[in-house]
C-alpha cells in the first residue's frame, strides 16, 4: 500500500476540514496516509500520526494552506526528493502563488496524481553557508528566499559574485531570492517578476541608501559571497524561507549558492504561472480608474 502524507494550518480551521475530507477521500481508495503531528490532533487521529521521515518518506505530501504551509511541508519532503502537492486554503491576505488547487478541486486532482496523470515541476532552490573565522558554521536552504536583514539599522555588506566584487551596499539587507521566491519578498523589495523555470538566482537590495543599485540575476551555477562590514552594536538576521533564523555576528560571510536539489511540485496545469501573475497580483489593472 503507497503512503501519501498531509500537512496543514491548522490556525486556519478550512485547512483542517480540507485536511480531515481528503483524508476520508484518499483512505478510501484504498491509500496509506500520515498526518503531521498538529494535524493528527486537531483531527483527533493519533493513529495517523507519522514522524517527519515517514512524511517525508511518502509517494508525496499534500499541503493544505497558504504558501507558508508549502514552505514547511517542503522541508520535509525536499531530503527525500518527494514532491508536494499545494492545495489554496488561504486568508483574505494569502496568494497561494506555489499552490496547484483549491479544495473544490483537490479530490480530482488527487485522482490524478494517483493514477499518474500528473507531471513533477522541479524548482530551483538557494543555500547559504555561514562562515566565521574561515570555518563553517551553520547553514540554511530556501525555497524562496534567503534574506540578510539588520535588525534595527541600516548595514554595510561588502558584495563579490563569482570571485569579482560587485559594490558594498549600504542598505537595510539584501534577498538572495529564487524565481519561485520572485513573487514574494523579492517583488515588494522592487525586484522582477521571474518565470520559475529559469535557473538563476537573483540578488535584490532591500532599501539601498543609493539610487543607482539594482536587483542582479546571477547565474545559477555561480557564489554569491556577502561579508558583513557592521560593528558590535548592528545586530543582523539570516532568514530562510521567513521560517528559520540565524544570528550573525559582525565580519561574518555568507556564501549564497543553488542547493544541490531542487523542490519538486506536483502539477497538472502546464503554464499557469503567467496566469496567476495576473489573477492573484491583479498584474497591470488600473485601481480606482
Amino acid at each position: 500500500m503507497e503512503r501519501i502524507a498531509i500537512v496543514a494550518n491548522c490556525l486556519r480551521e478550512a485547512a483542517v476540514v480540507c485536511g480531515g475530507s481528503l483524508t476520508s477521500f484518499l483512505t478510501e481508495q484504498g491509500v496509506e496516509v500520515r498526518l503531521e503531528a498538529d494535524l493528527a490532533s486537531a483531527l483527533r487521529r493519533p493513529d495517523l500520526l507519522g514522524s517527519a521521515d515517514m512524511l517525508g518518506r511518502s509517494r508525496f505530501v499534500v499541503a493544505c494552506g497558504g504558501d507558508g504551509t508549502l514552505l514547511a511541508a517542503n522541508r520535509i519532503a525536499v531530503v527525500h526528493r518527494t514532491p508536494v502537492l499545494g492545495v489554496h486554503v488561504g486568508g483574505p491576505a494569502s496568494f497561494g502563488f506555489m499552490m496547484e488547487t483549491t479544495p473544490h478541486n483537490a479530490e480530482s486532482v488527487l485522482a490524478d496524481a494517483l493514477a499518474g496523470r500528473c507531471r513533477v515541476e522541479e524548482r530551483l532552490m538557494a543555500a547559504a553557508t555561514v562562515m566565521r573565522a574561515g570555518t563553517s558554521v551553520a547553514a540554511v536552504r530556501a525555497l524562496n528566499d534567503l534574506v540578510l536583514r539588520a535588525e534595527s539599522r541600516m548595514i554595510k555588506m561588502r558584495v563579490e559574485i563569482g570571485g569579482h566584487y560587485i559594490a558594498t551596499y549600504a542598505a537595510d539587507g539584501i534577498i538572495v531570492a529564487t524565481p519561485t521566491g520572485s513573487t514574494a519578498y523579492n517583488l515588494a523589495a522592487g525586484g522582477p517578476l521571474v518565470h520559475p523555470s529559469i535557473q538563476a538566482l537573483l540578488l535584490t537590495p532591500i532599501c539601498p541608501h543609493t539610487l543607482n543599485v539594482r536587483s542582479l540575476l546571477v547565474g545559477p551555477d555561480e557564489e554569491i559571497r556577502v561579508r558583513l562590514e557592521t560593528g558590535a552594536r548592528d545586530t543582523t538576521l539570516l532568514t530562510g524561507d521567513g521560517q528559520e533564523s540565524l544570528r550573525l555576528e559582525p565580519h561574518d560571510e555568507v556564501l549564497f549558492r543553488r542547493f544541490a536539489e531542487p523542490a519538486r511540485f506536483l502539477t497538472r496545469d502546464v503554464g499557469n504561472f503567467y496566469r496567476k501573475v495576473h489573477t492573484r497580483l491583479r498584474f497591470g489593472e488600473r485601481f480606482g480608474a
